[in-house]
């Protein structure tokens, strides 16, 4: 299963964002790739939006009325210190330079947008976040979090609830295995009994029955999962165990 692209579309001409959502539905079924794209006409929205969901991709105008492009992009990378977040910037004008430079942005597209260059950036952005850290998202009583896959030992299910263990602590929130595994599929992580799913790159001793993580804590590996766990660390590690 590959991961969906959350895009996020910012400019105050409506025809504009009309034609972006017409070209990323194209892409979507030329490159059989799921993208879950959001629309919003000025700066401020789109603002809120970011504080409380995380986008892989900016398509964000420059000459937005109250706050601009470039303020906005400021905020990701200072407020949210977010600097994986991808910002393709589009303008009519092209004197930007100067003040694009401390956004860090993956691209500038002119207007009108063309559409091969605006499926390269969807292309560069996919490749990039395969090559960067991928974070695991969930919410609960204490607020939302967004915890690195290298950071993740384990999740273990008790009745409606997951603990997640990590690094630096232990997490619980309300889930289901299922809706974990929809998250993490591209990861190295297996669910190794009904209970438990770990992190195989934090592991630090396998055995047939039983799995030790890095903090100490043996997970038990189910007699009906034995064979799949096997497998897919056999094939993980290019060897037979």
């Amino acid at each position: 299963m590959r991961f969906m692209i959350r895009i996020a579309i910012c400019d105050d001409f409506p025809d504009v964002v009309t034609q972006l959502n017409k070209y990323l539905s194209e892409y979507q079924q030329l490159n059989e790739r799921q993208l879950d794209v959001k629309s919003f006409y000025n700066a401020e929205d789109l603002w809120e939006h970011l504080k409380e969901n995380r986008c892989d991709l900016v398509i964000l105008d420059i000459e937005l009325v109250e706050m601009n492009g470039v303020e906005l992009g400021q905020l990701i990378r200072t407020e949210l210190n977010d600097y994986t977040m991808k910002i393709v910037y589009i303008s009519a004008k092209n004197c930007y330079d100067r003040q694009l430079f401390d956004v860090q942005p993956l691209n500038f597209l002119p207007k009108p947008i063309d559409k091969e260059k605006l499926f390269k950036m969807i292309d560069l952005t996919i490749q990039l976040s395969n090559n960067n850290e991928r974070f695991f998202t969930f919410e609960n009583k204490q607020g939302a979090f967004r915890i690195k896959f290298s950071d993740i030992l384990y999740f273990e299910s008790f009745g409606h609830y997951l603990r997640i263990s990590t690094k630096s602590g232990d997490y619980e929130f309300k889930s289901t295995m299922s809706e974990v595994m929809e998250q993490i599929s591209e990861a190295r992580f297996i669910q190794v009994h009904r209970s438990y799913i770990i992190n195989y790159d934090n592991t630090s001793h396998i055995k047939y029955e039983e799995i030790t993580m890095s903090n100490g804590y043996v997970v038990p590996v189910s007699r009906d999962r034995r064979k799949e766990v096997r497998n897919r660390i056999s094939k993980w590690e290019g060897a037979s165990l």
